[in-house]
C-alpha cells in the first residue's frame, strides 16, 4: 500500500469516528419542558450553601448526560388535582359531617423545596405521588373539620379549607410541595 491509500484511510477513520462520537453526544443530550425538572444523578454537585448532593438540577432545558457515569430522571413541576371524597369526621360539638374536598398542589419552586421533593417524589408515578401527599391533606382537613361546628362549617366552608390549608403547609413543605388551592363542597351531615 502506498502512503497516499494509508492517508485517506486515516482521515475516513478519523471522520467516522468524530460522526460516531457527535452522534453519541447529541443522543445523550437530554430536554426537558418549561413545567418539568430533570433530575441528573450519579455524581456529586456542592449546592451554593456549600452541602454536596449527589445529583443536579435542570428546571426548563436540557444538558449533556454522561453515559455511563450519569443518569437521568424527569420530575413534573405541574400542578396536581387531588380530589378527597366523602371524608367524615365529628365537629366540636359532636355533630357528624362529611364532605368532599379538591385540593391542588404542586412543588414548591425554591431549592430547598427542590431538594426534598427530589427525595420523595423522583422515580414515583403521578399515582404514587398523589397517594403520598392525600393522607396528609386528609388529616388536616379532618383536623380543621373537627376544631369547628357543624353550623359554621356549613355557613363558610372556605374558612374551615383556609384553616386545613395552613396547618398542612408545613407538612407538605417538608416534601417539597406547596397547596394552590382547597376547596370543601357538598358538606352535609350524617348520624
Amino acid at each position: 500500500m502506498n502512503s497516499n491509500a494509508l492517508i485517506v484511510i486515516a482521515a475516513a477513520t478519523v471522520a467516522i469516528g468524530t460522526v460516531v462520537l457527535m452522534a453519541m453526544m447529541l443522543m445523550r443530550y437530554v430536554k426537558v419542558g418549561p413545567s418539568q425538572m430533570l433530575v441528573v444523578s450519579g455524581r456529586k454537585v456542592q449546592l451554593p450553601d456549600g452541602t454536596s448532593v449527589g445529583f443536579r438540577v435542570v428546571r426548563g432545558g436540557g444538558t449533556f448526560v454522561l453515559p455511563i457515569l450519569e443518569k437521568a430522571e424527569v420530575l413534573s413541576l405541574e400542578v396536581q388535582t387531588i380530589e378527597m371524597p366523602g371524608l367524615r369526621t365529628r365537629t366540636s360539638d359532636g355533630s357528624g359531617v362529611q364532605a368532599d374536598c379538591i385540593a391542588q398542589v404542586k412543588i414548591d419552586s425554591n431549592d430547598a423545596s427542590v431538594l426534598s421533593a427530589v427525595e420523595y417524589f423522583l422515580g414515583k408515578s403521578a399515582v404514587e405521588c398523589t397517594n403520598i401527599v392525600r393522607p396528609v391533606l386528609e388529616k388536616h382537613v379532618s383536623n380543621a373539620l373537627s376544631a369547628s361546628t357543624a353550623e359554621l362549617i356549613s355557613q363558610n366552608p372556605a374558612s374551615c379549607a383556609d384553616a386545613a390549608q395552613k396547618s398542612a403547609a408545613a407538612d407538605l413543605a417538608k416534601m417539597g410541595m406547596t397547596i394552590v388551592s382547597l376547596t370543601l363542597r357538598r358538606i352535609r351531615s350524617y348520624p
